[in-house]
């Protein structure tokens, strides 16, 4: 149950993730090494998930997103020898915003359930192993 707490706090709530470990690295080859994953990421998934842009962000201060559309950003977050590339609802603040006077994320939620095989498939060719989990949805329990 520990090792399940720990890996769930790499990438954001609600995300959907996959995983690979970062092992066997020099430190002098930490940085490459993730530029290239970062390349990696952003080519891999738009060439599956074409609706998706590059866009330099960052959630909190661990979470860097790489890849945007109109509901969901992808990203990465790197933590403990570990990678997570993940998939989530917009959250800045104007789309929060707009959540409050209306519902915005009924469309995003759905779209995002029917794009999660495509987001596996397009993780596990990059070597990361996709993370099945229930989708936290706060907005059940307020109701």
């Amino acid at each position: 149950m520990r090792r399940a707490v720990a890996i769930a706090s790499i990438w954001p709530d609600g995300a959907q993730a996959a995983c690979r470990p970062l092992l066997g690295i020099p430190s002098a080859d930490c940085y490459p090494t993730y530029l290239d994953l970062v390349a990696a990421i952003r080519t891999n998934m738009r060439r599956d998930m074409r609706s998706f842009d590059p866009i330099h962000r960052w959630r909190g201060t661990a979470h860097r997103v790489l890849l945007r559309n109109p509901y969901a950003d992808i990203g990465l977050t790197c933590l403990d020898s570990r990678a997570a590339v993940w998939i989530g609802e917009r959250i800045y603040r104007d789309y929060r915003i707009r959540c409050e006077w209306s519902n915005v994320s009924g469309p995003p939620r759905r779209w995002l359930a029917s794009i999660a095989p495509n987001f596996d498939a397009a993780a596990e060719r990059l070597g990361f192993a996709p993370i099945h989990q229930p989708v936290d949805q706060p907005w059940l329990q307020a109701a």
